[in-house]
């Protein structure tokens, strides 16, 4: 059996902080309970407790110091007997374990003197797993008369804890994966600009090539044939990277006391295929277009230096865009009407006309900077300028990626600051009580208070005060458990101030419920209808819907406590609302931070502290969508650096010539730097404008789900779009210190 139990020194601190787990349970060593004694004995009185070695190291605890460990019940004191190991670890995973006798664990960790959890039986060998278990399953049924009592194999159990496991990574695996996807659609920008760019430097070699006989068939083969062995490295190499990036992972999270520990780094066979395939594909892909126009060199016409591009002026890009933009409008529209399914249509043809009509963008922002660079700059400014808009297909290929990786950050931004404006007006508009004290540790989102504490504050004649309570139970035909919030009416009709389209908070009695608005429909049922409502352990029961709410609350379902005083399902205290008798006032304040002060698990904030508290918890998920955005936004950057190398590399006669009639290096400098912030300024001008769409898109898409406010994230926009332009003349500094460099009379000679 098992719980929350919370371990504190004498100065109130938790031990191990307040983010990682804090489990309590039973002591046994001995097969087959994973527990080992390092120190010590176990314990054997109710003040008596073994801990785990980790957390003891972390609090300078050591056998027979006396320590606070605070439940769902209370906080008591307890003698340390024992550091304990846990299968030969000194923790797991960072967190932290509270073990006490059995009776012990059943009163303070459960509650309940009568209950336990699971039984784990380690058999003799005399029977197979299967055997024994049916052999306990019957004795079980015969002694109890229940015949829904469930008994496990170790095989079986193992398979369910590796599925449940596998089904809680399965949102992290998506979300890693479709950054991963991310990233290669970024990194596809440059893909396609190195071998355009590469294809366009050969044009006459090709040329010479078809003049003595190479077939178009041929020349088109050298460059497929070229794309896969460079496919093939650079998904053998990004393979070798992953592994490496994993492994520092693990090694980080091993370190900060989150890991699996001493582990051995798993390297999927099926990934490791599956990623130098899609490489590859991915590679040839991009190669097929730059191929093509290869195989079509004529032998006589092209003998220059430079390939001129007019891609700005295709007659094709402008329908392939417009199309695209017609059908992303319609797939949103479609997407938002109800088929969620067209919302990735809609951002897929987004994101194909940005390709296709990037041209179109980059050539007017181009041509404007060359004249005003010209100004303020000179020569290598109005240069700068028309490089970049004599060939706005490569301009805006590579502005693309940028562009990529800012919207997304845009679209990322702007669904926190729409969800933290949400959390914000929900909460602000329904609560007009003064405090609120809830667990400090919300690892599940539903941290739990002592029933002790409970009682002291609503004992406290502070205030009027209304107790949260939550479960979980099965509403209608769902299969599937969903949180259930209990309330007391009375109370509730003092603190909130809900939207009720039917009924209220005073009509809700034991047998009813209220349902809100989008839920009700969902389960097609009105006011005075009966919903079956199945808690854990229960046979179902009809309780009657009695109020319907529109705005507010914590869930889609609400109940009276009082349903789960006829049950012994567990109600979970976690919120307590206060209605202060003297207002927000220091007196107040103080006298619940005394009750609480024995409750180091617990913490009382104002309600602008919950609310800014609550909002800002959307902050640690944000940081890290943006560092899984960072390395689309750095192979942006570094494809912008690559494609300034190669267009440079691509004009060394021009700039030997512009050397020997005068410009210096600085100028030559400037130029290739200006250049690469045009490009800069072209992404961002998309990227604005793009992410500012795909954010509105995300939020109305959540809208249904509690994301009722739309608001964009101003300052994150300027700083994003500040630093990828800075960051995009920061890629020049190589590439212009190569062509500044370059000796003159050997630029001059190259042919």
């Amino acid at each position: 059996m098992g719980g929350t139990a919370a371990i504190s020194n004498a100065e109130g601190d938790i031990l191990g902080g307040d983010g990682p787990p804090q489990f309590g349970g039973v002591w046994h060593e001995g097969a087959p309970s994973p527990w080992t004694l390092k120190e010590g004995r176990g314990p054997t009185a109710p003040d008596e407790v073994v801990i785990d070695v980790a957390t003891a190291e972390k609090g300078d605890v050591v056998v027979g110091d006396t320590v606070s460990v605070t439940t769902e019940q209370a906080t008591r004191e307890f003698t340390v007997t024992g550091l304990a190991l846990f299968a030969g670890e000194d923790g797991a995973n960072g967190a932290s374990f509270a073990l006490f006798t059995l009776p012990t664990a059943q009163e303070f960790v459960l509650g309940e003197t009568d209950q336990i959890d699971v039984i784990v039986v380690a058999g003799d060998g005399s029977q197979s797993e299967q055997e024994l278990a049916d052999s306990i399953h019957d004795a079980l049924v015969a002694a109890t008369g229940d015949d829904k009592i469930e008994v496990l194999t170790g095989a079986e159990i193992t398979k369910e804890n590796q599925s449940e496991a596998e089904q809680s990574l399965n949102f992290l695996t998506l979300f890693l994966t479709i950054f991963a996807l991310i990233a290669l659609f970024v990194g596809s920008f440059v893909i396609y600009n190195v071998f355009s760019i590469s294809a366009a430097q050969r044009e006459r070699e090709n040329a010479l090539l078809r003049a003595i006989g190479a077939s178009r068939s041929q020349v088109t083969r050298s460059l497929f044939i070229e794309a896969l062995v460079v496919g093939v490295g650079g998904s053998l190499l990004g393979c070798l990277g992953g592994v490496g990036l994993a492994s520092a992972i693990l090694t980080g999270l091993n370190a900060a006391g989150f890991g699996p520990g001493e582990t051995d780094l798993i390297i999927n066979s099926s990934a490791f295929i599956i990623t130098v395939v899609v490489g590859v594909f991915v590679t040839l892909v991009c190669a097929i277009a730059p191929a093509l126009r290869s195989g079509r060199v004529p032998p006589l016409a092209a003998m220059r230096d430079v390939a001129i591009d007019r891609a700005a002026v295709s007659l094709k890009r402008k329908i392939v865009g417009g199309v695209a933009l017609v059908v992303a409008v319609a797939a949103v529209a479609a997407g938002l009407a109800g088929t969620a399914e067209w919302l990735g249509v809609g951002v897929a043809a987004l994101y194909v006309a940005l390709i296709a009509l990037g041209p179109f963008v980059a050539s007017p922002i181009s041509k404007a900077a060359a004249p005003l660079l010209g100004k303020t700059r000179g020569a290598a400014g109005t240069m700068s300028g028309r490089n970049a808009a004599r060939n706005p297909k490569r301009t805006a290929i590579t502005a693309g990626a940028v562009a990529v990786g800012l919207s997304l950050i845009i679209g990322v931004a702007t669904l926190g600051s729409s969800a933290k404006a949400s959390i914000r007006e929900a909460i602000g508009e329904s609560f007009i009580g003064d405090y609120i004290v809830s667990a400090k540790q919300q690892g599940d989102g539903i941290g739990g208070l002592p029933n002790e504490l409970v009682a002291e504050v609503e004992d406290s004649g502070l205030g009027d005060v209304l107790t949260i309570g939550a479960s979980f139970g099965a509403v209608g035909d769902a299969t599937e458990g969903s949180l259930l919030v209990a309330i007391e009416p009375m109370a509730a009709e003092t603190l909130f101030t809900f939207e009720f389209s039917e009924g209220g908070f005073t009509d809700l009695t034991a047998d009813g419920i209220l349902l809100k608005d989008s839920k009700a429909s969902s389960l097609g049922v009105g006011i005075g209808d009966t919903v079956p409502l199945t808690l854990v352990g229960q046979p179902p029961r009809e309780l009657t819907v009695q109020g319907i709410y529109s705005t507010g609350g914590f869930t889609d379902v609400l109940v009276n406590r009082e349903l789960f005083a006829e049950t012994p399902t567990f109600l979970r205290n976690f919120l307590i609302y206060m209605d202060s008798y003297d207002g927000e006032s220091e007196a107040t304040k103080d006298a619940l931070d005394a009750i609480l002060a024995k409750y180091p698990t617990a913490q009382v904030q104002s309600r602008d502290g919950y609310i800014d508290d609550q909002s800002n918890q959307i902050d640690g998920f944000l940081n890290f969508l943006y560092a899984l955005l960072g390395m689309s936004v750095f192979i942006a950057i570094i494809g912008v650096a690559i494609t300034l190398w190669l267009a440079v590399w691509e004009r060394r006669r021009e700039v030997g010539l512009l050397r020997a009639v005068g410009m210096t290096k600085r100028q030559v400098r400037s130029s290739v730097l200006w250049e690469s912030l045009i490009t800069g300024l072209v992404g961002v001008v998309m990227g604005v404008v793009l992410g500012t769409v795909l954010g509105w898109i995300i939020v109305k898409s959540f809208e249904d789900d509690g994301l009722g406010v739309f608001q964009l994230p101003t300052a994150t926009i300027v700083v994003a779009a500040v630093v990828l332009f800075v960051l995009s003349g920061l890629a020049a500094l190589i590439p212009g210190r190569k062509a500044s460099n370059a000796d003159m009379l050997e630029a001059i000679a190259t042919t």
